[in-house]
């Protein structure tokens, strides 16, 4: 398997860039949302095993969106 995002999506949210990708694991999919801030990326948020890639996007796009309205 490889650590290499399958989906990207990016969110400018002022000073602060909120971004997620979604990964191939051995038994499905899983996604991150993560944080850069005055240079340091953190992960804010990481998904459960997902049954599909379509479903991972999805729980990706929900929580970026929910992540940004908070920032």
């Amino acid at each position: 398997m490889s650590n290499f995002a399958l989906d990207v999506v990016e969110v400018n949210a002022g000073r602060t860039i909120l971004f997620g990708g979604v990964y191939a694991a051995n038994d499905g999919y899983y996604a991150e949302i993560h944080e850069q801030k005055e240079g340091r990326i953190r992960r804010l948020e990481k998904s459960s095993t997902l049954p599909n890639r379509d479903v991972a996007v999805v729980w990706m796009n929900q929580t970026l969106a929910r992540q940004s309205a908070a920032a």
